[in-house]
């Protein structure tokens, strides 16, 4: 009876993960990145109540500064701030790719750590219909 059990458990384990991944796989095929930035006083309103960014951009309280989307596939869109003379915004842009390479580093990290799971689960899976 406990075999059963066991293999119970172990499959449900697979199938909840299994569709963790299915969630995860479209989450993670593209990542997005967008830079804003706010009035001093805004910054509160942002931390406290996590409003609608887009409903913040068009009140004006936030301004998308810098942007970029990359696919799984790589395909990469990218918008590039730039200051009242038309150069580029050289210290939002160096904030925005920081964040860009954080956000890379950790899809993979996940990616990883997922294919691990799923590695995991499967190996749990034939041992238990062994």
């Amino acid at each position: 009876m406990a075999e059963v059990t066991l293999q119970e458990a172990v499959q449900k384990y697979a199938h909840d993960l299994a569709e963790q991944v299915s969630r995860f796989v479209k989450d993670i095929s593209e990542l997005e990145v967008r830079t804003f930035t706010t009035p001093n006083d805004q910054v509160n309103v942002l931390i406290n109540n996590r409003p609608d960014l887009d409903e913040m951009a068009t009140k004006g309280n936030i301004a998308l500064r810098a942007y970029t989307k990359i696919s799984l596939d790589g395909d990469t869109t990218v918008c590039v701030p730039q200051d009242a003379n038309g150069e580029v915004d050289r210290s939002v842009w160096g904030i925005h790719q920081t964040m860009v390479q954080l956000a890379m580093t950790n899809r993979a990290t996940m990616l990883r750590a997922m294919g691990d799971a799923a590695s995991a689960a499967l190996s749990a899976l034939r041992k238990a219909n062994e």
